[in-house]
């Protein structure tokens, strides 16, 4: 069986790694990106997800930011942080107006226990994306699940 999940959201941000201070997206959704949005909706140890295939649904659209950030952080001892002595203006490059379909699937590992089987788990993440339950929201927002669920 195979998980077919749309997702969108205003904006988004994938990091590259290589541009250290300023953040500058991929121009796509990563990865690494789709399988944490899915272990965001359901996260089991017995469980590993497989991204098959990622589809672009809007064009790549680009926008910058500007914002002010605190280069440093708040001691214990000192109890307070003067922030005008420590604003920093950092730069983002982030994709707007996002749509994105992740078709994945996932394995049973070794942690799997007695009762655990792939029919169980298939139909928690069903349930948990039907009503948009996440155990912590992606970054661009809770994803838009498309219904029903394809099995390929």
């Amino acid at each position: 069986m195979s998980f077919i999940l749309e997702i969108s959201g205003d904006l988004a941000c994938f990091t590259r790694p290589e541009l250290k201070v300023e953040r500058v997206s991929y121009p796509v959704i990563t990865p690494s990106a789709a399988r944490n949005i899915l272990m965001a909706i359901l996260w089991k140890p017995a469980i590993r997800w497989q991204i098959q295939k990622l589809e672009i649904l809007k064009p790549i659209q680009w926008t910058n930011i500007r914002r002010n950030e605190v280069g440093t952080k708040m001691s214990e001892r000192s109890g307070s942080l003067y922030i005008e002595d420590n604003r920093q203006q950092r730069a983002s490059m982030l994709l707007k107006d996002v749509a994105y379909r992740i078709h994945a699937d996932f394995d049973m590992t070794s942690e799997a226990g007695e009762g655990d089987n792939y029919v169980k788990f298939a139909e928690m993440f069903k349930r948990r994306a039907k009503k948009r339950a996440v155990f912590s929201s992606a970054l661009f927002g809770l994803p838009r699940v498309s219904l029903p669920f394809q099995a390929a």
